[in-house]
């Protein structure tokens, strides 16, 4: 009995710190890069660009926290959702491709708020490197998929499905509001910054109905 509340509430603090360092570091980014955005520094960047900044910043970090966890397995146990560094280090092959291929989306969304006219970085620069890196996003996609196990695909398959309808009413409710002429349309960068939010919402939710956010 003692050696299960032992283990329940190594798993509570695990949990705690997990939480405590993706608020504290979601936290710093996005003041640092709202700062960083009302200063001019990066042009007169709209709501809309903000808002693709800020998606993609998030993305870099949760790539950057995965990423920090497997190169020292034994941090990393300590707060990614793994049962100890060995299993982390199984597990590194389908996380490596994972870290490459949120940090090239994160990436995208970041150059497309930065770009030119408004931004400072130039079209051609911004349309060059997202063919590369939705190209590494789609190749370590594929491959995370030929080396998931039974369950990771099937949260896979079910993360899509959940993107899929959440896209679909907010989306889709954003747009029959603007064509009734109740809100503004979407602009083309809204789209991919709200494709972003459900599927990060998305895997969230699939996760969590399979216990995957429960601390092991």
């Amino acid at each position: 009995m003692m050696e299960t509340d032992k283990m329940q509430d190594q798993k509570l603090k695990k949990l705690v710190v997990s939480l405590a360092i993706g608020a504290v570091g979601g936290f710093i980014v996005s003041f640092a890069l709202m700062r960083t955005i009302q200063t001019g520094l990066l042009g007169e960047l709209d709501l809309s660009r903000s808002l693709a900044a800020m998606a993609g910043a998030l993305y870099l970090l949760c790539g950057a926290f995965v990423g920090a966890g497997l190169l020292n397995p034994k941090i990393g146990a300590k707060f990614l959702n793994v049962e100890d560094a060995v299993d982390l280090q199984e597990q590194a092959p389908v996380l490596r491709d994972s870290v490459f291929g949120i940090a090239a989306f994160g990436l995208s969304l970041v150059l497309l708020a930065f770009a030119a006219p408004i931004g400072p970085v130039p079209e051609g620069v911004v349309a060059a490197s997202i063919v590369i890196l939705m190209g590494v996003t789609t190749f370590t996609s594929l491959r995370q998929i030929k080396a998931m196990d039974e369950l990771s695909a099937s949260v896979s398959r079910e993360t899509a499905a959940s993107a899929f309808y959440l896209m679909l009413g907010l989306g889709g409710g954003w747009s029959i509001l603007a064509h009734l002429g109740y809100l503004a349309a979407p602009a083309p960068l809204d789209w991919l910054t709200l494709f972003a939010a459900t599927l990060l919402a998305a895997a969230f939710w699939a996760s969590g109905q399979r216990g995957l956010l429960t601390p092991r």
